[in-house]
């Protein structure tokens, strides 16, 4: 199968992924959009994630204020680390036919210090800046026969930190069965701040304001996207070459062989084929020769590699003339030294794409990226983690058109979707009899906004907590209020409520034309 017809076979399965997210979240920070990715699923790095978002930005002249409402402020601060706003719960049909009361109760009871004590008759006391949130809907049917809802309600987290973040739903105090839906991580690509006259994508883009959400939320289709299932690739027929059993010397600096490897060499037309792989950590390419070499250091017993497969996929026309050899060290330069008593075993398979990237998951899964600190197994579901993992691969990775360069070497284990942050979906089912009313409660722990330590910027133990009153919502809001209790440990720095916690004021109305609220806090207590 060429190429060409690899792609039109993707867009038969699902256009929405191809063609629905092409444009990317619009940035504020004035640095350059590079290209746009095909669809819902771009990954965000860690370590990308951490660190450059925020060393760029220029952070409001705004001094810390009262506890009052700050009048002057009018927009939140730009944390270097986002956590993302409280969301609205939502319909998938007949919310016109609701009206919603909305309360919020924002618990800051995790600020107060608790003494946790340790192995050796000591301890320390310890408290946390996530905030208890319970996010309540009181829904009164407004038609004269009972009407059943399907309701969504959305929240902000990365696949890797879905079990902290994803709430409890209840109704009239009863435990809700849910579905989890989720949606990709936007796509689209920008400079770092560092290299703002590059010419090639390098970074991709991340939610790092409630603007951001604003834009990936407001047309529906992301939602639309979150709830379709995910695309089946068993129609991709693919050639497997699986490594394993790869034997070899141990690391030697004094002996000249400091990383013994194994090097796989082979010829391919670029325009034809694709190639992806897991467990290599080094390749070389040369498109104008029709060449390519994948390299993988030979793991050693106890290594967290040890025993697993390394894998190439290669989709389209096949490679040729595959040569195997073992070199003292990693790395393609030509002047490598060979490495004799290398040897490894190659199988050479035909199976289908989603059989092939099922069975690469399921070690990614269990370990990604050879990370023990990574493992997912256990933390989140399987189906839902390969899932976003084909939807990554098919929006911005090497299986879509629009793939930065970045991720051209078709390693799987650096397509580090799993830190993306993405818009979730609790889907429940309930019946409010006419005329009556149900009350609806979201309880979860939200995290806060905050500065790296390490940046010393005016934000520096400060923490931010934002909110939407109806973004992409189809319930009728009559009402939304906002509590703030077990307040004891903080001081509010910045904020548009109007709370005033030394004139008593803890509980306020919001006012219904404002799309977001924020509110900035840090700690009360001497340290």
């Amino acid at each position: 199968m060429k190429k060409e017809e690899f792609f039109e076979i993707l867009g038969e399965l699902d256009e929405d992924i191809i063609q629905d997210a092409r444009e990317p979240v619009k940035k504020k920070t004035g640095w350059k959009i590079w290209g746009a990715a095909a669809g819902m699923a771009a990954a965000l790095t860690l370590a990308l994630g951490f660190g450059l978002g925020g060393w760029g930005r220029t952070m409001r002249p705004d001094h810390f204020g009262s506890q009052a409402g700050n009048s002057g402020h009018e927009e939140g601060s730009l944390f270097m680390s986002y956590a993302g706003p409280v969301l609205p719960m939502t319909a998938m049909e007949g919310g016109g036919d609701i009206s919603a009361q909305r309360t919020l109760i924002y618990d800051f009871s995790l600020w107060d210090p608790v003494w946790q004590p340790d192995e050796n008759g000591g301890g320390r006391y310890r408290s946390s800046t996530d905030l208890l949130v319970t996010d309540t809907y009181t829904l009164t049917n407004l038609t004269g026969e009972a009407k059943t809802l399907t309701l969504l309600y959305p929240f902000a987290s990365s696949l890797w930190d879905l079990p902290e973040n994803m709430p409890m739903l209840t109704a009239d105090g009863t435990a809700l069965q849910i579905s989890l839906r989720a949606g990709g991580a936007p796509g689209g690509f920008a400079q770092t701040a560092d290299n703002p006259e590059d010419t090639g994508p390098l970074d991709l883009t991340w939610l790092d304001s409630w603007e951001h959400y604003r834009a990936l939320l407001s047309d529906g289709r992301y939602r639309s996207q979150a709830l379709k299932d995910f695309p089946d690739l068993s129609s991709i027929p693919v050639t497997v070459y699986r490594f394993t059993n790869a034997v070899g010397p141990e690391a030697d600096e004094k002996a000249g062989c400091p990383n013994p490897s194994i090097r796989a060499g082979f010829h391919l037309d670029y325009d034809k084929t694709t190639v992806l792989s897991y467990g290599f950590n080094g390749a070389s390419y040369d498109r104008e020769a029709g060449s390519m070499i994948q390299e993988f250091s030979i793991p050693q017993p106890g290594d967290t590699r040890y025993d697993r497969p390394c894998y190439l996929f290669v989709i389209g026309d096949d490679i040729r003339d595959m040569t195997t050899g073992g070199y003292v060290t990693g790395g393609t330069d030509p002047d490598t030294s060979p490495l004799p008593g290398c040897s490894v075993e190659v199988e050479h398979l035909l199976t289908d794409l989603e059989s092939a990237l099922r069975e690469a998951a399921e070690w990614m899964y269990d370990s990604a990226a050879y990370s023990d600190y990574e493992q997912l197994e256990g933390k989140t579901d399987f189906a839902l983690y390969f899932g976003l993992m084909k939807e990554y691969l098919l929006s911005c990775g090497p299986l879509s058109q629009d793939g930065p360069e970045r991720y051209g070497t078709g390693w799987l284990a650096d397509m580090n979707f799993t830190h993306a942050d993405r818009v979730f979906y609790l889907e429940t089912s309930v019946t409010i009899p006419a005329g009556g009313s149900i009350t609806v409660a979201a309880q979860m722990t939200k995290k806060a906004s905050y500065d790296f330590y390490c940046a010393h910027t005016e934000n520096q133990g400060v923490y931010g907590y934002d909110l939407v009153t109806r973004l992409d919502s189809c319930l009728r809001f009559t009402k939304q209020t906002a509590e703030t209790v077990h307040t004891d440990s903080v001081e509010f720095v910045r904020q548009n409520y109007g709370f005033d916690l030394p004139g008593g004021v803890t509980s306020v109305t919001l006012d219904p034309a404002a799309e977001h609220y924020y509110l900035e806090v840090r700690s009360a207590r001497a340290d």
